[in-house]
């Protein structure tokens, strides 16, 4: 009976970890053409309608609130209006957990906008932080922006939990200057 239970959670565990990251494409116009067919520029990862936006490297909601990220994450934004005159200022909501610091050290958040790198950002402590950046306009033309983030740091997967773990994330978007 024992080794029925071990197996059984170790296929619900296999199950959970093919299916906690979002989709594989990294075709943000695609998003665009959805049925749904409307991109956010703010996007709360709570939200399910804008579930859709979380590209990749997301798993399942948490306390009704946030996600664990992998190390690799990436989300489908809509500039908002006027951005692609005035530029837009990205704000990433998040929490660096205390058991990735206090294993592992400070951690570098690196971000990018369709492959345009943006200044990294370390923390050394945990807590919640934003990671904010002004974006100019010219990276802001198209009617969707993928935005690549990259945390240095994570939890490999175990046999308890299949997830690489990195990042909290609560919220991310690109708002008008």
């Amino acid at each position: 009976m024992r080794g029925l239970r071990n197996w059984l959670r170790s296929a619900v565990l296999v199950v959970v970890a093919l299916t906690g990251c979002k989709r594989t494409t990294h075709d943000a116009q695609a998003l665009v053409q959805e049925p749904s067919g409307t991109l956010l520029s703010v996007v709360s990862v709570s939200d399910p309608a804008a579930s859709a936006q979380l590209v990749r490297g997301f798993y399942g909601l948490e306390a009704g609130a946030w996600r664990w990220t992998a190390k690799q994450f990436e989300v489908a934004l809509k500039p908002p209006a006027g951005a692609a005159d005035n530029g837009a200022k990205l704000s990433f909501h998040l929490n660096v957990p205390g058991t990735i610091v206090d294993k592992f050290g400070p951690v570098t958040l690196n971000a990018a906008l369709n492959g345009m790198p943006l200044a990294p950002e370390t923390y050394s402590k945990p807590g919640n932080y934003v990671y904010a950046r002004d974006i100019p306009a010219a990276a802001l033309k198209s009617d969707a922006i993928m935005v690549q983030f990259s945390s240095d740091k994570g939890i490999a997967p175990s046999a308890d939990d299949q997830r690489e773990l990195a990042l909290i994330s609560v919220s991310i978007a690109l708002e008008p200057k």
